[in-house]
């Protein structure tokens, strides 16, 4: 630049918040942006499909989903978002079934992270949340048996057909003390 108070602007705010991207990356996130709202827009209307699939699923005790009616925080969510965002957890009333859940998905990644256009799904107690102490977590009403979505663009008939083979693969049960496959 040959404004030098620019330069020096330009400078401090990119020692304070790290190097600034190279012309191809800047190209990149000028490209995401312009599509963001209709990924996020169909990741969406996605979660809402998952949210009610799992709603009527038997092996589910419980959905969380920002915009549902019985979420005890859902006036205040809307009066900051215009919708539920793309993250939705349930319980299952069975630690060793939420894990297989996870494990037995195929199209959802095994990942704490957020945010992109693949769904992704996490036991939160045995990943990003393990290093709280179980007896933190209950006190706080953090179950131990919660999934955790970020639903992602795909088809959301796949998605719902992953969690039913996922779901469906879990036959194991318990009779008088041994466990039948």
């Amino acid at each position: 630049v040959d404004d030098e108070a620019l330069f020096k602007r330009l400078y401090f705010v990119q020692n304070a918040e790290g190097t600034g991207l190279a012309p191809f990356d800047c190209f990149l996130a000028l490209r995401g942006l312009k599509t963001m709202a209709l990924r996020v827009d169909r990741a969406q209307q996605n979660a809402i499909a998952i949210a009610s699939y799992l709603r009527q699923h038997k092996l589910v005790t419980k959905v969380y989903y920002a915009t549902s009616d019985d979420h005890p925080d859902r006036e205040l969510h809307l009066s900051q978002a215009t919708g539920g965002g793309c993250v939705v957890c349930f319980t299952t009333g069975d630690t060793e079934l939420s894990k297989h859940v996870v494990s037995a998905t195929k199209l959802f990644s095994i990942t704490v992270s957020f945010g992109s256009v693949h769904s992704l799904i996490s036991c939160p107690c045995d990943m990003s949340h393990a290093s709280i102490p179980a007896e933190v977590r209950a006190s706080r009403d953090f179950p131990e048996d919660i999934v955790r979505v970020c639903v992602g663009v795909e088809d959301p008939r796949d998605l719902v057909a992953d969690f039913e083979q996922a779901f469906a693969s879990y036959r194991s049960f318990s009779l008088g003390g041994m466990k039948i496959t």
